[in-house]
């Protein structure tokens, strides 16, 4: 009877991981793949690097282009009628000497004064869903000492949040992970989607 007792056991415990398996859930979260319409930001706390200003720009556009390409989500210039903010930021080296303000606006302009002195401007802009009174708004431009990390960095956020406090829906950081013109943390984006959607239910 012991000897019958665990082998009837045993064939219990292999059935139980394969209906688990039938019962598979989506990797991803139901607002992700609901998302129809998309917005690209510059990490609104990343300043503009002195040696490569246009870095995190060319992110941007390069995000874009390569999901655009893809056409399962759309693009909106106007953050209030995305349903997702996609949220890209350049690594590189872990010190580097930037221009404060964010990276979502008009270009930094150079003035070289005729006594050699420089004038930094910066056009006005606000991170997506903040609020004048915040202090993180529309700072004055500035030269500092931004601390980093090495590798770049994609994060997906739900619209209508300050994606400066809330936690992503989903992220992906690797080194060169938004390298010009592949975009692989797009490639990543777009796998995980897929997959997720194989196990929705019909």
């Amino acid at each position: 009877m012991p000897k019958r007792s665990a082998i009837g056991l045993a064939v219990l415990l292999l059935a139980i991981p394969s209906s688990s398996r039938d019962k598979k859930k989506p990797s991803l979260p139901a607002a992700i793949l609901r998302a129809q319409f998309f917005a690209v930001v510059v990490d609104p706390d990343a300043g503009i690097p002195v040696m490569s200003p246009g870095e995190n720009e060319t992110a941007r556009s390069d995000v874009e282009a390569a999901l655009q390409k893809w056409g399962r989500l759309k693009t909106t210039l106007n953050t209030a009628n995305a349903d997702l903010i996609l949220v890209v930021r350049k690594g590189g080296k872990p010190i580097k000497p930037t221009i404060g303000g964010t990276g979502n606006g008009p270009p930094v302009v150079w003035n070289p004064g005729s006594t050699g002195d420089v004038t930094i401007g910066v056009g006005r802009t606000s991170p997506p869903y903040s609020t004048p009174a915040d202090p993180r708004a529309n700072p004055r431009p500035a030269t500092r000492t931004e601390v980093g990390i090495p590798d770049d960095v994609f994060s997906v956020y739900p619209a209508r949040v300050d994606v400066r406090d809330a936690g992503p829906l989903w992220r992906y950081i690797a080194h060169d992970g938004l390298q010009h013109p592949t975009v692989p943390a797009v490639q990543k984006f777009r796998k995980a989607i897929e997959e997720a959607e194989k196990t929705r239910k019909p």
